[in-house]
């Protein structure tokens, strides 16, 4: 498995946007892979992250709005 990248809890791994965490667990933006809680700005994140997670959590990729 490739190394991954730090992500901080409140930080939408895929467009890098702070995420209130009690709220995307509220409306069901959190997400759990390899034994750690991710939480998304909106369901496009989420589905994206869905689709291939470690294309967004390896050393190197650069989250942008």
């Amino acid at each position: 498995m490739a190394e991954h990248r730090a992500v901080a809890p409140d930080e939408d791994p895929v467009c890098g946007m702070k995420v209130d965490v009690a709220e995307a667990r509220k409306k069901g933006l959190a997400r759990d892979h390899a034994g750690r809680e991710y939480v998304f700005c909106g369901k496009g994140c989420l589905l994206e992250f869905g689709e291939d997670p470690e294309t967004f959590l390896t050393e190197g990729y650069v989250a942008e709005m």
